[in-house]
């Protein structure tokens, strides 16, 4: 059976937050190809949220949530592009950046963990939010090829 959406979320949540953590440090060593590795989870997942999660949150009555969640990951997706056009070499600049994509990316999983999740749980049956799991698999998969631009 197909796994809860809001678990596989909240797993990933985790990951990027430590990966987004470690690249905030001076000093990381092999940064580029750990960038490229955060990039390679973060966008997947961002994806999948508005192919597969955002629709049916404004089915489901939370239009707002949904508009708001996916302005917050277009803000992100113009950081990180920035930050594909930035020069690792002046570390100070980069570290700001990620430094400002951690902060959004903080701020977008509480709204989600502390709102969103709560309020998809009274609205949604386990069998909708396991089904949303699944689709939300097959978006990311299809948002594989992207992240490793």
């Amino acid at each position: 059976m197909a796994q809860n959406v809001i678990d596989i979320l909240k797993q990933e949540h985790e990951v990027v937050l430590s990966q987004l953590s470690e690249l905030a440090s001076k000093g990381t060593s092999s940064r580029e190809q750990k960038y490229n590795t955060m990039k390679e989870n973060l966008i997947p997942h961002m994806v999948g949220e508005e192919q597969a999660v955002y629709p049916k949150l404004m089915d489901a009555g939370m239009k707002e949530m949904a508009l708001e969640s996916i302005e917050e990951h277009n803000a992100v997706k113009t950081l990180l592009s920035q930050l594909d056009s930035a020069s690792s070499s002046e570390e100070d600049v980069w570290v700001a950046k990620i430094t400002v994509i951690q902060e959004n990316v903080q701020h977008h999983i509480s709204e989600e963990e502390e709102h969103i999740f709560p309020e998809m749980q009274q609205k949604m049956s386990s069998s909708d939010l396991s089904g949303m799991g699944s689709s939300y698999e097959e978006a990311k998969k299809s948002a594989m090829p992207m992240a490793a631009r």
